[in-house]
């Protein structure tokens, strides 16, 4: 991926909507809520041969992201688009993208999160979040995705784990031992 393309372009996203930030917002969410699972559902599209349905998941997600100014996400899922229509198969770099659609959905929701205005919406927001990175978290894991730094610290801060079952995460991470990772993520 281009490092100098950022994940997601306000200003573009704006641009195409006359300047209606919070129309963006709006689209903004519903691209999270419609793309979260892109993976999976992606993942088991191909699984059951069901190639022309993967096909227009990719073709929609690729035209949605370049719409919104997610530049990034819309020129990577160009080779997985392609691969899935010519090749029947989801391409080397699936797993590299499949890292930068939940980067990119980490983003958009840090983004057009708004400041709780009570403590009961604090807490609302706080266990929405908290579902939101242990949903990341696992599917990285599942998928023995590399997992930056920076993402398992954001992950795991807004998990709100203990000091003991965050460490153990972290350790299993850099060992690479993603089944202990899951295991002890999962345990109560």
């Amino acid at each position: 991926m281009d490092k100098s393309t950022p994940l997601v372009d306000l200003e573009f996203g704006m641009s195409q909507l006359s300047g209606n930030k919070k129309l963006l917002f709006t689209l903004l969410g519903k691209f999270t809520d419609e793309y979260r699972n892109l993976d999976s559902d992606l993942q088991t599209l191909m699984h059951n041969e069901q190639y022309d349905e993967a096909y227009s998941l990719m073709h929609t997600l690729k035209g949605v992201s370049g719409n919104l100014g997610l530049f990034a996400l819309h020129n990577n899922s160009k080779p997985i688009e392609s691969a899935i229509r010519n090749e029947q198969q989801l391409s080397s770099g699936y797993s590299s993208f499949a890292v930068l659609l939940n980067d990119t959905v980490a983003e958009i929701d840090s983004i057009t999160t708004e400041p709780a205005v009570s403590n009961t919406q604090d807490t609302t927001t706080n266990s929405a979040a908290a579902e939101r990175a242990s949903k990341h978290l696992v599917a990285a894991l599942k998928a023995s995705e590399f997992i930056s730094q920076s993402s398992l610290d954001e992950w795991l801060s807004a998990m709100n784990l203990s000091d003991e079952k965050r460490a153990a995460i972290i350790e299993a991470v850099d060992e690479l031992d993603y089944e202990e990772a899951l295991t002890t993520l999962e345990a109560k």
